[in-house]
């Protein structure tokens, strides 16, 4: 017998998180996230949840919990799109159709009595966060804030009828590989006439840098499928949390003759620290490898570059990508992770594929009609 239960009370929730470590308890690849990180964006008092609502199940057979989903009305992208549209996020379960279709109505019959007629998944809880089903690249663990799924997922999703919106390209890029000589003379033109110089993000200053990056975060991603804009608690809220990770010479900001123009931060792969940790806490011995995350991670990923609008065709993508690469050199990390980029946003694949850089994981957004 299948029980679907709504997730109301702190054992609920617990339950809720602790499901992974079942699902993926055989899974080499898998990386055991942090359950105060879970806890934090489950929680009703994340900023997410100034405009967005959510309501989230767990499914239980004989008594043994074995699925869980998470039902999203986001308010703000409906507004910004002026669409009715739903998303589910969270999902995991084991490889029981029964128990998968019954989580997938759960959340549809959720989100059609908030009067939404589509929906979009998986999204934990936006597109701002971890987003996305591994559809290739199995074979790898997922770096720093991306997804990771059993291959069975992917049936589990289409047999509940649901289609490909987009697929989201995530690029390897070796960081001491050769760059031809003509894109360094374009690139030192570009930088000559349009006055373009670079510094690092300042930490002391973070108050002031994170007023600066929603700027150019929210023009940049503007037209972009998917996007909403974040607010500034939200971002504020996001930013404070990288800035426990993010090392200064990784994160960069371009001025245009003087103004902030674009943006690139890359993080060290902490999954490399994480996947050590089997059992999710920071006690007694995480935090102390996390904090020194430098004897254990070798790579680094990109999760956001952006160029605000006006200043999109003169390559600045392209002129910050060479930068964290020179960066990188002087480190340690050997391998760079851009993701997760649209399939067709042509402006920041093709600097990266200029590059030498490979697609070699992508994940799929589904839709699908209430």
């Amino acid at each position: 017998m299948i029980q679907i239960k709504e997730v109301t009370s702190k054992k609920d929730l617990n339950d809720f998180i602790n499901l992974s470590w079942k699902i993926y308890k055989n899974d080499k690849n898998w990386v055991p996230q942090l359950k105060i990180a879970q806890k934090d964006i489950l929680s009703k008092k994340h900023p997410f949840y100034e405009t967005g609502e959510m309501c989230s199940w767990i499914a239980l057979k004989n008594n043994e919990i074995v699925g869980r989903i998470s039902a999203i009305k986001n308010n703000a992208y409906n507004k910004y799109h002026n669409v009715n549209v739903g998303f589910f996020g969270f999902y995991e379960c084991i490889d029981d159709s029964e128990v998968s279709h019954l989580l997938f109505e759960t959340a549809k019959t959720w989100l059609r009595n908030q009067n939404l007629n589509e929906v979009i998944g998986p999204a934990n809880p936006s597109t701002n966060y971890e987003a996305g089903l591994l559809i290739e690249g199995f074979d790898d663990p997922p770096q720093v804030m991306m997804t990771y799924n059993p291959k069975y997922y992917l049936k589990q999703f289409e047999d509940e009828g649901l289609k490909k919106a987009k697929d989201l390209f995530a690029h390897r890029l070796p960081t001491n590989s050769e760059v031809p000589e003509i894109i360094n003379k374009i690139a030192a033109r570009a930088e000559k006439r349009h006055s373009i110089t670079y510094r690092y993000l300042n930490k002391k200053m973070w108050a002031r840098e994170v007023e600066i990056m929603l700027d150019i975060y929210n023009d940049a991603w503007e037209n972009n499928w998917g996007f909403v804009p974040m607010t500034e608690n939200e971002f504020r809220h996001t930013a404070n949390d990288l800035k426990m990770i993010a090392q200064e010479n990784l994160a960069l900001i371009a001025e245009v003759n003087g103004e902030a123009a674009g943006m690139l931060v890359a993080l060290p792969d902490i999954n490399q620290v994480l996947i050590k940790n089997p059992s999710g806490n920071l006690l007694p011995f995480g935090i102390f490898k996390l904090l020194n995350h430098k004897k254990y991670t070798n790579r680094m990923r990109i999760p956001i570059m952006g160029v605000k609008q006006k200043y999109q065709k003169i390559g600045l993508s392209s002129l910050l990508l060479q930068k964290i690469r020179e960066e990188a050199v002087k480190t340690h990390y050997k391998d760079c992770e851009c993701s997760w980029i649209l399939e067709d946003n042509h402006n920041m694949n093709k600097p990266l594929f200029t590059y030498g850089s490979e697609v070699y994981k992508k994940y799929r957004l589904y839709q699908g009609t209430l």
